[in-house]
């Protein structure tokens, strides 16, 4: 099953972010970048999120392209090392915003 890098497109500062978490790559073991998408989202905690008096946004910023782009890690670049119990998280940085 392919390999999927997910980072962020948008600053820190912008106001989509809602108060999310930014995590600055996640891989992911996926069949395809929307799943890797869906598989990534467990990382936010998929709870629905407000700010003040604003409508409900996304419930995980993963699923929002203008937050994160999602792109094919080149074969070869490193099998998973374990997925064993439906694992399909292989790795996760949280980004250091100042």
């Amino acid at each position: 099953m392919p390999l999927w890098r997910i980072t962020p497109t948008a600053h820190p500062d912008d106001s989509r972010w809602q108060d999310r978490e930014i995590w600055a790559e996640v891989i992911v073991e996926a069949p395809n970048a929307a799943f890797a998408r869906l598989y990534a989202r467990a990382l936010d905690g998929a709870r629905d999120r407000r700010v003040g008096n604003e409508s409900l946004g996304p419930k995980s910023g993963f699923e929002d392209e203008k937050l994160y782009q999602v792109r094919r890690c080149p074969d070869g670049m490193g099998a998973p090392v374990a997925t064993g119990g439906g694992q399909r998280i292989l790795s996760a940085w949280k980004a250091a915003v100042d």
